[in-house]
């Protein structure tokens, strides 16, 4: 009896199997009907369709159970976040965000951009221009030393965006505490690097053109605004300015030293 109800059961299934294969042949019932993008023109709607793997449109369900491939397709060549919902029987709606760019960062003689949620990628890459509605930073520009831990992965890329490895809240401190302290519009470059094998940062005040004067600060913050209140009461006319010319090295432990940019 129950090799009869097995094989019942078997013959009920490639009936219904052949069932909808018919209908799939004969309607296009399981294929990929639309995707529907928004924001509209973040993205052109041919690179969505572009980066659907063949097998989806024809079984759409197929781009719901792997919508993560779908979404790393886009997002590990174009510097955007997407995110995939079903809008009804074979339908989709695919939001798309552009990746919010915080900083330029110089590394090895070339210019990246650095977006909030660590991501990593050339400045003067072709998909900068393929993405809509993306603001580029104005902060100082970020320079990593080659001396320093690889901001990216080489080993995992998957495409031309990287997820950075460097210490995002590290950074955000630095660049609080520069504007918290007034510098921020006099800074050219924040620059991290090792001095004598010590984690340090030297901010480069003046423009790409020309380097006015340098402050070099422990990586730590916790003293840069007190060394920006003892450089206000050496120079008190400039204010929280620094005059052009000099080197302010504040990586001693109890003191800091002034010298000129010329005597070094």
């Amino acid at each position: 009896m129950r090799g009869m109800r097995w094989k019942a059961k078997f013959i009920l299934f490639s009936i219904l199997c052949g069932v909808l294969y018919f209908v799939e042949q004969r309607y296009d019932f399981f294929r990929l009907r639309e995707i529907d993008v928004v924001p509209v023109g973040i993205l052109p709607d041919s690179i969505v369709w572009g980066a659907i793997p063949v097998s989806c449109e024809h079984f759409w369900l197929s781009l719901f159970l792997g919508g993560r491939e779908f979404a790393g397709n886009i997002e590990n060549f174009y510097p955007v976040e997407l995110s995939v919902k079903i809008s009804g029987w074979g339908r989709y709606r695919v939001h798309i965000k552009p990746l919010e760019p915080i900083l330029y960062v110089s590394w090895r003689s070339n210019m990246w951009l650095l977006s909030k949620n660590g991501r990593m990628w050339l400045a003067s890459h072709p998909s900068n221009l393929a993405v809509k509605g993306m603001v580029f930073p104005k902060k100082p520009i970020l320079a990593w030393d080659s001396g320093l831990a690889l901001p990216i992965d080489p080993e995992s890329r998957k495409g031309d965006i990287f997820p950075s490895s460097l210490p995002m809240a590290k950074i955000k401190k630095w660049y609080d505490e520069i504007e918290r302290i007034g510098w921020e519009e006099d800074i050219y470059c924040v620059l991290a690097k090792k001095l004598d094998g010590r984690p340090v940062v030297q901010l480069l005040l003046g423009s790409g053109e020309k380097i006015s004067s340098e402050i070099v600060v422990k990586d730590d913050t916790a003293d840069w605004a007190s060394l920006a209140a003892a450089l206000a009461e050496v120079f008190p006319g400039a204010g929280n300015r620094i005059p052009g010319g000099l080197v302010v090295n504040a990586t001693f432990t109890d003191k800091f030293t002034v010298t000129s940019k010329d005597n070094r």
